[in-house]
């Protein structure tokens, strides 16, 4: 029964019990076929289930939808949604859930969709939006002041701690109020109070026994919650929703992170909405989509394991460890989420929209899933400086001496040194160990490539287009933003480059994008991944270089769509460097693999022209 039935077990008594879902039932259909007996009541229940998720399939799958109330009290965004009916049909998505992800591609107005979907629910405030710092000035409060009617008040909280708490303090949290604030603030610790000694430790780890005091965790240990900011929690919200919910939700099993925890906690009125938004909800790693469900629906997706060993082989060979994706369950794993996601791709939805080009040539020509870059040499001083930390990685590896943290450290090194030359200085001592940090430097083939390109479309004096420089090193960024102001020589007071990196203040953020999309004389934008990765829009640049790539290539996709948007009409051109002969070439082929993988998972299914596969559950019974 267990090999049949994740999550089954046998009682002492003999009876077996399985966990209540519909795919329960399904396999254990399969298992037994007619010898199995189906009580009404169970009955009942599984149909309710399977035409639920029947109507919000065929929901899905409609070209347009109507709606009621968007029309009637906000007119502008019912405008602005005239002429993309997909908005409206995830509009009416969310107002007919109590919980929904939307995982359209990004770019294709999820922040519309979402202050649509609460409009059309008629659920009434306050609300509350937890986004990335970067989304929540620049794209929630300038898209509620922009579609919402005026009786809809903003709350946005400033940087210093004691404004922020005055600020909360003082709100009206009315019907019509939207409080936006980014992940850290609902961050919420856990901690435990020793029984003996009353001694304070923070929890890390649910299976713990010995408290850091020396006793042992008991009836006697009290478990002491604390909020970041209290005032979020003693407010009852009619809808909370998880804007790039693939940062923030992820969890597994054990102790969940602290703005998990706080997320976890938020109260929520009875007919409150959760809505979580994410263009890659796996992040590069499909099963982590269970933290973003089990947030949406803890009772249908309480165990991670039970859930992943319904759609992944085991591995390893003591306890469970995910293996393959079992392909032959792809079908029951999109049934079971086809109420509660909701994913469009731009191909579908958007075909005005003209598609990416990836400009350069493909590593093997002969594959057709070779990846397609702009391959380069590196030589003189940056070639000599790769190759010795290559020769010593090597040396390392075949030590046995290079440990997890080191390991990603020489990687880290040799994507560097593969992008532009650098120094490579000691830092100081972190537990006996010596630390280094790189110090980037030109030359660069790379940099090279990038000014003779910048020539040809005609900087500085005429440029026929503006650029996007993407890379996840900040000091990286700044070494080539100064070169090229260098090498073309820039006024003072007049630069060619501006930049969003970790280093930019989240209040400058807006500023710098609203003055890159509408200043005609700032034509290069220079953008960390992590930083400026999402819930950004760029609409008036049509390329996007990549000087390095990281290891998750989901941050790479949205990265690309900070371009790639409804908004912005043109052709978007992407230009992939990457230096031949080092570790560019092994990530470009492990991204390529991971986004074909990731992506058949999620768009496989359906196709580009689609009609939604309904497959009726309840016939099994």
């Amino acid at each position: 029964m267990q090999t049949a039935v994740p999550g089954a077990y046998q009682s002492v008594a003999g009876h077996w019990t399985v966990p209540l879902s519909l795919e329960s039932c399904v396999l254990l259909r399969q298992k037994f076929g007619d010898q199995l007996r189906v009580g009404p009541e169970l009955r009942r229940w599984s149909r309710g289930i399977a035409d639920s998720r029947s109507y919000m399939a065929r929901l899905a799958a409609q070209p347009d939808a109507k709606l009621e109330v968007v029309p009637r009290v906000a007119p502008r965004l019912g405008k602005a949604m005239r002429n993309r009916p997909y908005q409206r049909v995830g509009a009416r998505f969310i107002a007919d859930n109590t919980a929904t992800l939307i995982a359209d591609d990004p770019g294709l107005g999820k922040t519309l969709i979402a202050l649509g979907g609460v409009l059309e629910a008629r659920v009434p405030g306050p609300y509350l939006v937890v986004a990335p710092k970067t989304a929540s000035d620049s794209v929630w409060r300038r898209e509620i002041q922009r579609w919402l009617p005026k009786s809809h008040t903003i709350v946005t909280l400033p940087e210093m701690r004691y404004q922020r708490e005055y600020r909360l303090a003082m709100a009206d949290y009315g019907p019509c109020t939207w409080v936006i604030v980014h992940p850290e603030i609902v961050a919420t610790k856990q901690w435990w109070i020793c029984g003996e000694c009353k001694k304070k430790s923070l929890a890390r780890n649910r299976q713990q026994r010995e408290l850091p005091c020396g006793h042992i965790k008991d009836r006697k240990t009290k478990k002491l919650i604390e909020h970041s900011y209290p005032k979020l929690f003693e407010v009852k919200w009619g809808v909370v929703i998880v804007d790039e919910s693939h940062e923030s939700l992820i969890r597994r099993t054990g102790i969940p992170t602290q703005r998990r925890r706080g997320l976890d906690m938020l109260p929520l009125r009875d007919d409150g909405l959760r809505i979580a938004m994410s263009g890659t909800p796996f992040d590069s790693k499909p099963h982590q989509l269970w933290g973003t469900l089990n947030w949406l629906d803890g009772a249908t997706y309480s165990a991670f394991y039970r859930w992943a060993e319904l759609y992944w082989q085991k591995g390893g060979y003591t306890g469970f460890q995910l293996g393959e994706f079992r392909q032959d369950r792809e079908k029951m794993l999109w049934d079971s989420l086809s109420g509660v996601a909701l994913r469009r791709t731009k191909a579908e939805v958007a075909k005005d929209l003209p598609p990416k080009m990836e400009v350069g040539t493909p590593l093997d020509p002969s594959d057709p899933e070779s990846p397609v870059g702009i391959w380069l040499e590196m030589t003189g001083k940056q070639a000599k400086a790769y190759a010795d930390m290559e020769k010593l990685s090597v040396a390392e590896l075949r030590s046995g001496r290079l440990e997890a943290a080191s390991d990603l450290t020489m990687l880290t090194r040799l994507k560097q040194l593969a992008t532009a030359y650098g120094d490579i200085k000691p830092i100081g001592l972190v537990n006996d160990e010596v630390k280094y940090k790189y110090y980037p430097k030109l030359p660069s083939n790379k940099f090279n490539w990038l000014i003779e390109q910048l020539e040809e479309w005609g900087y500085p004096g005429n440029p026929l287009t503006k650029v996007v420089i993407v890379s996840f090193y900040t000091g990286i960024l700044d070494v080539f933003a100064k070169g090229i102001e260098r090498h073309f020589k820039s006024k003072a007071g007049n630069p060619l480059c501006t930049a969003i990196t970790g280093n930019t203040p989240g209040q400058d953020r807006r500023k710098i994008i609203d003055r890159f999309n509408t200043n005609d004389a700032e034509h290069i934008m220079m953008l960390n991944v992590k930083a400026g990765g999402t819930a950004i829009t760029i609409d008036t640049a049509d390329r996007m270089v990549f000087l390095s790539e990281t290891r998750i290539p989901d941050q790479q996709l949205q990265a690309e769509d900070r371009i790639h948007r409804v908004s912005n009409p043109r052709q978007c051109m992407y230009y992939y460097l990457r230096s031949i002969g080092t570790v560019d070439v092994g990530t470009a082929i492990s991204n390529r693999s991971a986004i074909r993988d990731t992506h058949r998972l999620l768009d496989g299914r359906r196709g580009v022209d689609y009609m939604r596969h309904i497959l009726d559950l309840s016939r099994a019974f």
